[in-house]
């Protein structure tokens, strides 16, 4: 955590330094400018006024520069590098705890609690990845995800794939109001985020950039369990087999599970499993480096994405 600071702050003074750099040049112009009002003998507050007026139209031009765009990629690739690391050393702590994170998207629902009393009997912890108006919806049920252990965690407010990826302050806008709600209701301020459908393919860099200055830590997973596709108990057996994948790789599983009746209702045979595996679910917190998609030249703007709709 203390090196997603470090980058921030980096990436802050170089932004500051160019713009003193450019003051400094459009005071020199002025004061160039006045010299030669004196010397021609003409030289009077007014015209002083007219010459030293500032304009934010350099500042605004400089966001989308090449140079803006280079400082991004450069804090992009720093960022990544530092993230890979992490993510390597926190792996070899989960493999000797042998690790699993049970992650749930889009809830709360009216199911909800069924999920959480699922979770006491198997004795095992989640994180709820969940949507602003739901929490409002179900606020008794996200305090007792918060009074139980479980993760709480940012999906957005619209989980509209035409509305999030509008702008590229568009996804902070969301996970800052979705952030407020979940704080409101449990006195809780998460930063962990996961977007609707992943961060690939719509997430572009200056997008996450900017969830970056603003402190959120993005989260994907490594294990999709297709309930969202199957809707039936193949879910339980195609999660088992990724699960097992991953093991054989030697990387901790994070599944993607959906908070939904479907999911709910084959859940006990995955959970089942997980326990007379010997796994240990542990909740996802901000100190952990996260499993992030990157892009790899993956991400490209949502033109063209209708409102509603949904991205596989």
């Amino acid at each position: 955590m203390r090196r997603r600071k470090r980058l921030n702050t980096r990436g802050k003074i170089a932004v500051s330094i160019l713009l003193t750099i450019m003051i400094v040049l459009l005071s020199g112009l002025a004061g160039h400018d006045e010299k030669k009002a004196i010397n021609e003998g003409d030289f009077n507050i007014e015209n002083s006024l007219d010459v030293l007026s500032f304009s934010s139209e350099p500042v605004a031009a400089f966001a989308d520069s090449t140079l803006s765009q280079s400082i991004i990629e450069k804090e992009s690739e720093e960022r990544e590098a530092a993230r890979e690391k992490e993510v390597a050393r926190q792996n070899k702590i989960d493999q000797e705890e042998h690790a699993i994170y049970l992650t749930f998207d889009d809830g709360p629902t009216n199911v909800s609690d069924q999920l959480l009393d699922l979770l006491d009997e198997y004795e095992m912890k989640a994180t709820f990845f969940m949507v602003g108006p739901r929490i409002e919806e179900y606020p008794e049920v996200v305090n007792r995800m918060h009074e139980e252990g479980f993760g709480l965690a940012l999906h957005s407010m619209t989980h509209d794939a035409g509305k999030l990826y509008s702008s590229p302050s568009a996804p902070s806008e969301e996970m800052i109001e979705n952030q407020k709600v979940l704080e409101d209701v449990t006195g809780v301020r998460s930063d962990l985020i996961r977007l609707p459908y992943g961060s690939i393919p719509y997430l572009t860099e200056d997008m996450r950039y900017i969830l970056d200055q603003n402190d959120f830590i993005v989260w994907d997973w490594n294990v999709d369990s297709l309930d969202w596709e199957l809707r039936d108990e193949r879910y339980v057996q195609h999660t088992i087999e990724k699960i097992e994948k991953k093991e054989q790789e030697g990387k901790t599983p994070v599944v993607l599970l959906h908070d939904k009746p479907e999911t709910i209702k084959y859940l006990p045979d995955l959970l089942s499993y997980i326990k007379k595996e010997g796994y240990k679910t542990k909740v996802l917190t901000s100190d952990l480096p996260p499993l992030t998609f990157s892009c790899d030249g993956r991400c490209y703007p949502a033109s063209g994405v209708a409102a509603g709709g949904e991205v596989d």
